[in-house]
């Protein structure tokens, strides 16, 4: 049988597919009830940053079996998934893994189909296998991390990232996911001045401008690399000025990635160009209808310009794909407040409330929905001084959950006010209660 060099051409391809972002069984990390995931290989390096490429001697017919697998594949990808195709490409590429042992690509192809379907469990069984085929494969090992990050086990994620890079220091997918996490710690922390900040912030710059010395191409490195200088503007606007020069540099490569019309999008707001900001939202979610923060963002949008029966469809857009955003839900509540549904508003409204108990956004909004529109529906005194008075125990609630300074003044602001009508009320149907005087005697 006559040996050839595996070409890098077409794993090269196969393997630039890791960018979502055995019969041995390795505990799952992808149990909703656990913290923990299986940890990832401790790899030597596997591409050295000046290999020239994969020079394993390999049979043609492994060669030749592996590129039909892959021709179908594509074909596939062309045609759009379904968990019949992503069954059927995972079977194609497992047949090549039985019949050519040393074929770890093909393994790993197993694990991409079964992911291109969200088939979750049958990716990581797969990615797995692959690690017992090779243990420093980068791809597999990075693809476990987006499985994992998927899961909500961000710390397991972060790990084999950073294991992936070990494997492979040219994986690009690898550096990005890393910084997208650095970018998500930058925005809770939200202090320029704090040293972790800066620490984070200097480190995603980093892993983005390796990620753009291998590939110039990459469209999400951009994309996120923008959105990092995005951050830290209320203090110095020139980060602006960077975050633009990089946006538009990747819509150069890619003007059709939804993310990257998003973050044009975001610093369009920033720079108060709202017009312009809803014409970016508006392409990324053409591009990608599943795509739930543009929606989100075009939702709020449509809100301040009381559009609200368009806010509504796409707060129920986002909430058919995100059932657990909380933020949707307010959202929501108030675009059905403002169509006079207020009943709806109030399920909204409680729904978020159930969702995460601590927020005090569901608290305040309750508030307001029964001081200012529930109260002023009700012709009976009685009726609306009790109205009334649920809305005060909701603007109480809010003082004791989170919520801005702002917003607990406004809260004890309301309180203050409803005591008073309270008061007036209590006067009023006394008055009424009482029987006309009689007229004075005598004539």
């Amino acid at each position: 049988m006559r040996l050839t060099t595996f070409g890098t051409t077409l794993f090269a391809a196969a393997l630039a597919l890791g960018a979502c972002g055995g019969k041995q069984k390795v505990a799952s990390g992808l149990h909703a009830d656990t913290k923990d995931v299986p940890p990832p290989p401790d790899v030597a390096p596997d591409v050295k940053p000046d290999d020239p490429g994969d020079k394993r001697e390999v049979s043609s017919d492994a060669k030749n079996d592996f590129a039909a697998a892959y021709a179908f594949y594509q074909k596939q990808d062309t045609a759009g998934w379904n968990e019949g195709s992503c069954r059927s490409a995972a079977d194609q590429f497992a047949a090549v893994a039985r019949a050519h042992k040393e074929v770890v690509e093909a393994q790993y192809m197993v694990g991409r189909s079964y992911q291109n379907c969200d088939m979750a469990k049958e990716a990581e069984d797969a990615y797995q296998a692959a690690l017992k085929i090779k243990p420093n494969h980068g791809a597999s090992i990075s693809n476990l991390g987006e499985l994992y990050f998927e899961a909500g086990k961000v710390d397991g994620a972060r790990k084999y990232w950073e294991s992936a890079i070990k494997a492979n220091p040219k994986l690009t997918a690898a550096y990005v996911n890393l910084a997208a996490l650095n970018l998500a710690e930058m925005r809770r922390i939200n202090k320029v001045d704090d040293p972790a900040w800066k620490r984070l912030e200097e480190d995603a710059r980093k892993k983005l401008s390796n990620a753009l010395a291998v590939d110039n191409e990459n469209v999400r490195a951009y994309t996120v690399y923008g959105l990092v200088y995005m951050e830290g503007r209320q203090k110095n606007r020139n980060r602006l000025d960077l975050a633009k020069l990089l946006l538009e540099e990747g819509e150069k490569k890619n003007p059709k990635y939804a993310p990257l019309q998003h973050a044009l999008g975001l610093l369009s707001l920033a720079k108060n160009n709202l017009t312009e900001a809803l014409q970016r939202f508006q392409t990324a979610v053409d591009l990608d209808p599943n795509f739930a923060e543009a929606h989100m963002n075009l939702g709020l949008i449509q809100l301040g310009t009381r559009r609200y029966d368009v806010a509504k469809s796409e707060f129920d857009k986002v909430i058919a794909r995100e059932p657990k955003n909380y933020d949707a839900y307010i959202g929501l509540g108030v675009a059905q407040r403002g169509l006079g549904d207020l009943n709806g508003a109030e399920v909204s409204y409680k729904k978020a409330k159930d969702l995460d108990p601590k927020r005090g956004d569901a608290y305040f909004n309750l508030g307001i929905l029964y001081k200012e529109f529930k109260a002023s529906k009700e012709s009976d005194l009685k009726a609306m001084q009790s109205t009334v008075k649920v809305g005060r125990g909701f603007f109480q609630d809010f003082l004791g959950k989170d919520g801005s300074a702002d917003d607990k003044t406004e809260a004890q602001e309301n309180i203050k006010v409803i005591d008073k009508l309270v008061k007036q009320l209590d006067d009023a149907m006394k008055m009424q209660a009482s029987p006309p005087a009689a007229p004075a005697a005598g004539g």
